[in-house]
């Protein structure tokens, strides 16, 4: 197993080395960064668990870099359940140790994890949870049923998400509901689990994209791809600049044009982009030409 994520490891490494060359360091950057945080949280991982005196088990962190991944913050704050507190917090220490100064925000919103259901004899599944979920979930550990607002009291989702979760984990049947309305739920209204919870499969995937999600996923996935197509354009002029040396306006748009075949860039988008090398000093207008631009060394 090791030898083979060596063997993608490389790879990876490659192909963003021979993306590099193509398209120039801006292009590769933030997958530069991204391959770097993958390979040093596996390294950071294994000294962590040297630095704890006792094992834990199945715990891990990717630590990443601040703008070089499209995730967003949580917009609200939120308690990690008791059961995982210890774990948090002596991760917070051991990395405060390695990287003094440095702040870690933790991403709840994208952290996963696996609880087991054991309530009947040769009757055990795993449940693949959101932090969620797991959080709801592993109160039913000290209480037999929850009120919406006890949920809420122990928990700190925010009340839209808590609903939506809620109703999600009674539609996959983990959970039993008091509440008969389609409507949002109310803070009286009450859960159990479901004991009679049964299932062919022995791992259970719960951690299905809310609606809301899916939908800031898919702006989130749409901003990144123009941000990304604004860096290939850009890499694209330097290119023929760099080559050419000196080039009329209509020219060059039409060889940004012709050069880009995976996708079709609006001249807009190329006039901005321009402009945008203009600012950073990769190329210059020719004095007195306002339609020539010249490659700066």
């Amino acid at each position: 197993s090791s030898g083979i994520n060596a063997e993608y490891g490389d790879l990876e490494g490659n192909m963003i080395s021979k993306l590099k060359q193509e398209c120039g360091f801006e292009y590769t950057s933030k997958l530069q960064k991204m391959y770097t945080d993958t390979h040093t949280s596996k390294d950071l991982n294994d000294r962590f668990h040297e630095f704890c005196s006792t094992p834990v088990p199945g715990f891990s962190v990717m630590v990443l870099s601040d703008g070089s991944w499209p995730y967003s913050r949580p917009s609200s704050e939120f308690n990690v359940p008791p059961e995982l507190q210890v774990y948090h917090e002596k991760f917070a220490q051991f990395y405060d140790k390695q990287h003094n100064g440095r702040k870690l925000s933790w991403l709840y919103n994208y952290s996963k994890g696996e609880l087991e259901w054991s309530r009947k004899p040769k009757m055990t599944h795993r449940f693949q949870c959101t932090m969620f979920q797991t959080s709801i979930l592993l109160l039913f550990n000290h209480r037999d049923s929850y009120t919406f607002d006890e949920i809420h009291a122990n928990t700190s989702i925010e009340h839209e998400k808590l609903d939506q979760f809620l109703k999600q984990l009674t539609s996959l049947n983990v959970l039993k509901s008091s509440s008969q309305s389609e409507g949002a739920l109310t803070g009286s209204d009450t859960f159990n689990l479901n004991l009679d919870f049964s299932s062919r499969k022995i791992r259970i995937n719960l951690a299905l994209p809310l609606k809301a999600e899916t939908k800031q996923e898919t702006e989130q996935a749409h901003q990144s791809i123009r941000e990304d197509r604004n860096l290939v354009i850009q890499a694209c002029v330097v290119r023929i600049m760099k080559d050419r040396k000196q080039l009329k306006h209509s020219l060059l748009l039409a060889e940004v044009m012709q050069q880009l075949q995976n996708f079709q860039p609006s001249v807009p988008s190329i006039k901005k982009n321009i402009f945008v090398l203009i600012d950073k000093e990769y190329i210059d207008r020719v004095e007195g030409e306002n339609d020539l631009y010249q490659y700066r060394a």
